[in-house]
C-alpha cells in the first residue's frame, strides 16, 4: 500500500505541476479575464460530473467487488447521456451561457463523466497505475494543447482552452475505456439493469457526500464571480491552486485506502493504518504550506504576471483550513469503503451551513479575505468534526494522536520507499 500511495502522490505532483503550468499559460498569455473564464467553465463542467456521477461515480469503488461490472457501467453511461442532454436544456432556459458555450460544457461534461465512470472501475480493480494513468492524462493533454494554440497558432481567447479540452478528455474516455473493456462483459442480457437500485442508492448517498464537499470547495468562487467579476476571480484562483498542493498527499492516502478499504473486512486494521497516515499527511501538509508561504510575492509575480504579485496575501487566511482539511481527506476514506456516508454528510452539511451565513457576511465587506476565512472555517469545521466521529466511533484515545516510536518508524519506512522509487525509475 505504501508503495501505490508513493506512486499516486507523485502522479498527483506531476498532475500538480501541470496544472501550474496551465495556469501559467492562462494568466500569462491570456490575462486575468480568459483565465476567470477557463475557471468558470471548469467549475461548471465539476457540477455537471457530479450530476452525471449519481450512477457511476466513485460508489463504483465499492459497488464493483459486490456486482457483476456491467450490470453497473451501462446504466451509468446512459445516465450520462440524460444528465448531459437535461444539463443543456436547462442551461438554455434558464440563459446562463450562450448555446454554444453550453453545448461545449455539456459534451465535455459527458466525456469527463465517461472517463470517471471507467477510472472507477480501475480503481476498484486495483488496477492503480492505470487509474493514474487515467488521471493525469488530460491534464497533460490540456497543457501540451493549450501550448500549441497560444504558441503556435497565437490564440488569444477562451478557445485555445477550449479545444485542448475536447482532445484530453475525449482521447481519456477512449483509452480508460480500453483499459478496463477486460472486466466487462458486453454480451447482451436482460439482467444489465437488475442493480440499476443499488446503484442509485449508493450512487445518491456517495454524491449527497461529494456534493456538500464541492459546495465547501467552491461556493465561494461563484459569490466572488458576481460579486467582483470574472477578473478578480482568475487572480484569486491562483493563490487557492498554489495551497491545495498541500492537500496532495491527503488525496493520494484517500484514494489508495477507499480502494483498499473496499476490498477487505478489517475494520480495526483500517482504523489503524487511517490514525497512522494521519500524523504524515499532517506533518506532510504543514511543511508544504511553509514553504508556500515563505515564497516572495516576486514569484508571483515572475511565475504569472504583475497582476498576480500579491495574490499571497489574498488567501492569507485560508491557510488553517486547508491544513485541517487533511483530517477529512484521510478520514473520509474509511467511511466511504463502508458505504457510511451518514457521517460524512452531516459533517459537510455543518461546514456549508456555516460558509453560506460567513460567505454572505464577509465577502462583501472584506472580498478576497472574506472568502478566504468563510472558506476556511468550514474547512476547519469539517476536520475537527470527522476527527471527533472517528474517534469515538473506533475508541480511540487523544494520547494516540501523539507522535509515538512505531509513527517514526513507518515514516522512515516512507521515506525509503520514495527514495527507492526514484532510483528505480
Amino acid at each position: 500500500m505504501q508503495q501505490s500511495i508513493t506512486n499516486t502522490s507523485l502522479f498527483r505532483i506531476l498532475s500538480t505541476v501541470s496544472n501550474f503550468l496551465i495556469a501559467l499559460f492562462l494568466s500569462r498569455f491570456l490575462g486575468p479575464k480568459v483565465k476567470g473564464e477557463a475557471t468558470i467553465l471548469l467549475t461548471t463542467i465539476t457540477f455537471l460530473v457530479f450530476f452525471c456521477s449519481f450512477v457511476g461515480g466513485q460508489a463504483l469503488v465499492y459497488l464493483v467487488p459486490r456486482f457483476r461490472a456491467e450490470r453497473l457501467i451501462i446504466p451509468a453511461y446512459i445516465w450520462t447521456i440524460l444528465v448531459a442532454a437535461l444539463s443543456y436544456i436547462l442551461l438554455r432556459h434558464y440563459q446562463v451561457f450562450t448555446w454554444r458555450r453550453t453545448l461545449n460544457i455539456c459534451l465535455l461534461s459527458a466525456l469527463a463523466s465517461a472517463s470517471n465512470i471507467h477510472g472507477a472501475i480501475l480503481l476498484a480493480k486495483r488496477e492503480i497505475k492505470r487509474y493514474n494513468i487515467v488521471f493525469l492524462l488530460p491534464v497533460l493533454l490540456t497543457l501540451g494543447g493549450l501550448a500549441v494554440y497560444i504558441l503556435v497558432f497565437h490564440q488569444r481567447d477562451i478557445y485555445a482552452y477550449l479545444y485542448p479540452l475536447y482532445a484530453a478528455y475525449g482521447i481519456t474516455a477512449a483509452l480508460s475505456f480500453f483499459y478496463c473493456s477486460r472486466y466487462i462483459s458486453w454480451r447482451p442480457s436482460t439482467e444489465v439493469f437488475d442493480d440499476l437500485d443499488s446503484s442509485f442508492k449508493y450512487g445518491l448517498g456517495y454524491q449527497m457526500f461529494e456534493l456538500l464537499q464541492l459546495l465547501n470547495f467552491r461556493l465561494y468562487f461563484y459569490l466572488l464571480y458576481h460579486i467582483q467579476g470574472v477578473s478578480d476571480l482568475g487572480l484569486y484562483s491562483i493563490g487557492v491552486s498554489m495551497l491545495e498542493v498541500a492537500w496532495i498527499l491527503g488525496r493520494s492516502v484517500s484514494v489508495i485506502h477507499y480502494s483498499d478499504f473496499s476490498n477487505h473486512d478489517n475494520e480495526r486494521l483500517a482504523a489503524e493504518q487511517t490514525l497512522r497516515y494521519l500524523k504524515v499527511v499532517l506533518l506532510a501538509s504543514a511543511g508544504v504550506l511553509l514553504v508556500i508561504g515563505v515564497l516572495p510575492v516576486e514569484f508571483y509575480s515572475l511565475a504569472f504576471g504583475r497582476s498576480f504579485m500579491y495574490v499571497k496575501y489574498q488567501v492569507k487566511w485560508l491557510y488553517p483550513g486547508i491544513l485541517m482539511y487533511n483530517l477529512m481527506l484521510v478520514i473520509q476514506s474509511i467511511y466511504l469503503s463502508r458505504a457510511a456516508y451518514g457521517r460524512l454528510i452531516f459533517v459537510q452539511l455543518l461546514a456549508l451551513i456555516s460558509s453560506v451565513g460567513l460567505c454572505y457576511t464577509l465577502i462583501p465587506q472584506y472580498y478576497f479575505s472574506g472568502a478566504s476565512g468563510a472558506a476556511s472555517v468550514a474547512f476547519i469545521i469539517c476536520g475537527v468534526s470527522i476527527l471527533g466521529i472517528f474517534m469515538k466511533d473506533y475508541q480511540i484515545p487523544i494520547s494516540r494522536l501523539l507522535i509515538d516510536r512505531n509513527d517514526v518508524l513507518f515514516i522512515n519506512n516512507a521515506l525509503k520507499s520514495l527514495l527507492r522509487f526514484r532510483k528505480d525509475g
